[in-house]
């Protein structure tokens, strides 16, 4: 960790981090700080951490949005922050009673899907994650493949070659002009996907 910054593992569990605030709810394990994520607001600052991690633990909260929205809080202004969570296509999701949730490529960073989050956050880089433990052979060639174009996998093949995992690296926009131009530019598409329907009803 660079002097003068600080991170953030958000749910650590087994996996502590050195140098890190490693922040979990289970008590019979190592951490940092001990919270219940599903409570807010979380023990830290605002603009307190420069990176946040939060590897496999969203799928566990009861609110998503609220969680993302307490991660921008305590960012700091073009923090980064590093998301692994289940793809909806993974046939293992539901299998720990614990998930609440699985995500698509859509999930964040899009202008119709989400929308509290999209001013708060520019995608930096996402992509499905294959992922093969005893076929590992398959990992180097359908992973670039699948990510060629996410939108067609997920909606064409997705229930024949199911995928693991969704990875999203996103930077925390808090610069005023940046929201502004993203709530603009949901406004503008909203109101165009309006007319079109509009306009089919209509001509129909």
């Amino acid at each position: 960790m660079k002097m003068g910054h600080k991170f953030l593992n958000i749910g650590s569990g087994e996996d502590y981090i050195n140098g890190w605030v490693n922040l979990d709810s289970n008590r019979s394990l190592k951490a940092d700080k001990y919270h219940d994520l599903n409570k807010f607001p979380w023990p830290f600052k605002d603009n307190e951490f420069d990176k946040v991690l939060a590897s496999y633990v969203l799928e566990y909260l009861d609110d998503v949005t609220k969680a993302m929205i307490e991660i921008y809080r305590i960012t700091k202004p073009n923090g980064i922050v590093y998301i692994s969570v289940p793809h909806i296509s993974n046939p293992f999701k539901w299998m720990e009673l614990g998930h609440k949730h699985c995500f698509s490529y859509l999930s964040f960073g899009e202008w119709h899907n989400n929308k509290e989050l999209y001013p708060l956050f520019e995608m930096l880089k996402k992509k499905i994650v294959f992922t093969r433990i005893n076929f590992k052979f398959l990992n180097k060639i359908l992973n670039p493949i699948i990510n060629l174009n996410p939108i067609i996998y997920e909606r064409l093949f997705s229930g024949v070659l199911p995928s693991a995992d969704m990875i999203y690296i996103m930077k925390v926009r808090k610069d005023i002009r940046f929201q502004e131009a993203r709530r603009k530019y949901m406004k503008d598409m909203g109101t165009i996907k309006k007319h079109n329907n509009l306009k089919f009803i209509i001509e129909t």
